[in-house]
């Protein structure tokens, strides 16, 4: 296939998951069963077409696809149809979220295939509708479509969270969700039509050109209220309170889907945004200091409130928050080696946060147990579920042979490089707490002796051990091929995204060739070893201190600033947009 007809083909892999899920309630109205082998073919064949995209993608040093729906092209580089664009940063989303989402639907549909014929498709329907909107959001290169992603998403995620609405807690973090996520989208939208009043553009490339360096007033305030909206989808601090509630109520395999890939829908968003429009515009800078700043605090937070967490999916909804602040962390670092090492982690994160929301709906689903301090014994009970979460717990931790060594051994080589020594430690104590707070779950859930046996134990699905042992093998995959990923995927994305006239240029003309990437990663470079040995050991450590000793006062701090309160976490979010625009003006 030429690079032209694959780029004809961009809109497929978007279309066939929205067709299933349309397809998917109707089809349940036949037979209990097609939901499952329709959604399960059509997640297939998207996955399948973005492979086949992928192979012009990520040939060479990389390239640009662009296609431009009806036909409606740029005349004099002014584009007004809507564009779609495969360049190796987004369509590393992309090809993550339909091959993990795969996996995924076959897990939650196995996971509650006893509900009745209506209930599968609607779950069949809204999980297909939540991916489409993922997939789309990575292609996307039009700030409005990116808008309408965010809100299809949206809408799936309120289905998904409230599916079973006789639970309180569901029904609860729906609410939340909706209220929070509802002010992010607004913000999205006013921001977009902020920029097409100023510069009359919508498309990426054409609004990149367009600025060329003249940031006005109205820029700065419309630029805030667009990262106030995707820092908030991302969960990143102080737009994250909605997260954990939201993260926690679905079942596991839905949990997996928003922690593993619906939040990484923000940070697309926040990268399209400061480093391919406006760091072509010259202002990257100011910025990417904010970006910095924000991952650092969510890191470190986020950390901290996991290790304060009795419930497991709990805790790991707030790793959640900490994980969505290294990557901005990556990002923000605008160098070769720390962008490639945020792209990298954005795969690492999809895949081993997947597999530990997948274990924790597997002990909830088994055991009927949220609590870590009711749990224990598990390694025996359930030996799969316990070295899948043992190899998701290493997997974040960053110790070889883990997919997590390579991609924060890019982060971390990049902060020493330029000197930014702070920062290094900043992003090193967060990794400590956070595998202080994963050791601690592993004990008290896994590893410790239960007093009393459990009254009863449900057995495990053939398709969430399928899914269990496929994203365990990724994990080990990506980390003992660091090579592969870092020259055919992570390298080319960092390049496209710090190149941001290539990107504008190939989206506006339909192709282009990405620059040669400079990443330079070395699998026994001693720095990363020596660090990879020192954060385990420490965190270790904090683990064993934390299961004796009392709750700090910090952590309960922090714990009684999150109230639970729906007016209070919305207070969060627009303080959160008063500071971002104060910070862009100062």
């Amino acid at each position: 296939m030429s690079a032209a007809a694959a780029a004809s083909v961009l809109p497929l892999p978007v279309v066939i998951p929205l067709g299933g899920a349309v397809a998917a309630p109707l089809l349940a109205r036949l037979h209990r069963r097609l939901p499952l082998i329709v959604s399960l073919l059509t997640m297939l064949g998207s996955t399948t077409v973005l492979c086949v995209i992928a192979v012009h993608v990520y040939s060479g040093h990389g390239e640009l696809l662009s296609h431009f729906f009806g036909r409606w092209g740029p005349i004099d580089g002014r584009a007004l149809g809507i564009a779609f664009a495969a360049d190796p940063f987004g369509l590393a989303f992309a090809l993550s979220s339909a091959a993990i989402g795969l996996l995924l639907l076959a897990s939650a549909l196995s996971e509650l295939g006893d509900l009745g014929p209506r209930e599968l498709g609607g779950l069949a329907c809204l999980f297909q509708l939540l991916l489409a909107a993922l997939i789309g959001s990575a292609l996307t290169a039009d700030t409005i479509n990116l808008f309408v992603w965010f809100e299809v998403a949206a809408l799936a995620s309120y289905g998904l969270t409230g599916f079973f609405l006789e639970r309180p807690i569901a029904l609860e973090a729906t609410f939340k969700m909706l209220v929070l996520t509802s002010i992010a989208g607004f913000a999205v939208f006013v921001g977009s039509a902020m920029l097409y009043s100023e510069h009359g553009a919508l498309n990426f490339g054409q609004l990149a050109n367009t600025l060329n360096g003249h940031i006005t007033a109205t820029d700065l305030l419309a630029v805030s209220l667009l990262i106030a909206g995707f820092a908030t989808k991302a969960g990143a601090v102080p737009f994250h309170a909605w997260l954990p509630d939201a993260h926690c109520a679905p079942p596991g395999a839905v949990s997996a889907l928003f922690s593993a890939l619906m939040v990484n829908l923000g940070i697309v968003g926040l990268v399209r945004v400061v480093l391919q429009v406006f760091d072509a515009g010259g202002a990257g800078h100011a910025f990417l200091g904010l970006l910095m700043g924000i991952g650092v605090v969510s890191a470190v937070l986020g950390a901290l409130l996991a290790l304060a967490q009795d419930d497991l999916k709990r805790l790991l909804a707030w790793d959640t928050v900490s994980q969505m602040g290294i990557l901005l962390i990556g990002f923000a670092t605008a160098s070769p080696d720390g962008v490639a090492g945020a792209t990298y982690h954005l795969i690492n994160h999809a895949l081993f946060k997947a597999l530990l929301f997948l274990c924790a709906g597997m002990v909830v689903h088994s055991t009927g147990e949220t609590k870590l301090s009711r749990m224990g014994g598990l390694a025996r009970h359930r030996p799969l579920v316990t070295v899948a979460f043992l190899v998701g717990s290493l997997a974040i931790a960053g110790v070889p042979p883990m997919n997590g060594y390579a991609s924060l051994g890019l982060i971390h080589g990049s902060l020493l490089d330029s000197g930014q020594f702070g920062l290094l430690a900043a992003t090193l104590i967060a990794q400590v707490i956070t595998i202080a707070a994963l050791a601690r779950a592993a004990y008290l859930g896994f590893l410790r002796r239960r007093a009393e046996p459990y009254e009863h134990l449900e057995p495990s699905r053939m398709g969430m051990r399928v899914t269990l042992s496929t994203l365990g093998t990724a994990c080990v995959a990506f980390g003992i091929l660091p090579g592969l990923v870092i020259r055919h995927v992570a390298g080319p994305a960092a390049s496209i995204v710090l190149h941001p006239r290539s990107y504008a240029a190939g989206v506006l003309a339909g192709h282009a060739e990405v620059p040669a990437a400079s990443v330079h990663f070395a699998y026994a470079n001693g720095f990363d070893i020596a660090i990879a040995a020192l954060t385990l050991a420490l965190g270790l450590a904090l683990a064993a201190g934390y299961l004796r000793a009392p709750e700090p006062a910090p952590i309960r701090l922090l714990r009684a600033a999150h109230t639970g309160s729906v007016n209070d976490y919305a207070a969060f979010v627009a303080v959160g947009m008063l500071v971002v625009y104060t910070v862009l003006r100062a």
